[in-house]
């Protein structure tokens, strides 16, 4: 079924359940305006509903699966550069629509020993590990992995597995610690961050991380947007 042609490009980070009911949804203070619940109409009712208004603005909360953007590859950058910014985080630029890079991994001049062996001798360290949705053991995929604040990491696959294989000598785990950062779609999921000592012993065993939903997951709020009706092309 084809969904409402109509974005909601600024989502508003105001939460859902601190606003007051209405008969039409809620009534959102910070801006003194009636938010419409979208998520409980039809398409046919959303399409008449935003008639009926005439072309003046209307501020909604929706289901995502519910906005119809141009392109989903641009809708899902640009809502996730939203989400991030209204969380408190700031990609750097060049990385924000993309998986973080591997890290780097010890360079060798000679041959030497690689995978297991490696580790053994003591010249890589490997973290592995799955991530779930919530307590269950419903896997995660494409969850970013960063590492001690830095745009190094990588992404969870189809399973939620994930593996790090960092060089000893890396700077920014120099101190033995390693702050792992887990940011997932910022409309599903509350980042998480996990700890671990490198110089801890036994080794850690493969991490089983699961990631919290945030409140109303999956609902977008914000002003609504309207496609432009088409300009009438030249005659002559």
């Amino acid at each position: 079924m084809a969904t409402p042609s109509f974005s909601i490009p600024q989502p508003c980070a105001q939460p859902w359940v601190a606003m007051s009911p209405t008969a039409a949804g809620r009534h959102c203070a910070a801006c003194a305006t009636e938010v419409v619940d979208f998520t409980r109409l039809s398409e046919a009712e959303i399409l008449a509903f935003l008639a009926r208004q005439g072309g003046r603005p209307v501020c909604a909360n929706a289901f995502a699966a519910q906005l119809a953007p141009p392109a989903p590859a641009t809708r899902w950058r640009r809502w996730l550069l939203a989400g991030l910014t209204l969380l408190g985080w700031h990609p750097v630029a060049s990385c924000a629509s993309k998986p973080p890079q591997e890290p780097p991994v010890a360079a060798a001049a000679a041959p030497e020993a690689t995978g297991p062996d490696a580790e053994a001798a003591g010249q890589q360290i490997l973290i592995k590990g799955q991530v779930f949705d919530g307590a269950g053991t419903t896997p995660a995929s494409q969850i970013n992995i960063y590492i001690n604040g830095t745009t190094f990491g990588t992404t969870t696959d189809a399973e939620g597995y994930f593996t790090l294989t960092l060089a000893r000598g890396w700077a920014p785990i120099a101190g033995g610690k390693v702050e792992l950062k887990f940011v997932g779609n910022p409309f599903n999921f509350k980042e998480k961050t996990v700890l671990l000592d490198l110089h801890a012993t036994p080794r850690p065993k493969p991490l089983a991380v699961h990631l919290e939903s945030i409140p109303n997951r999956g609902q977008v709020k914000g002003k609504i947007r309207m496609p432009e009706a088409p300009v009438a092309p030249p005659k002559g």
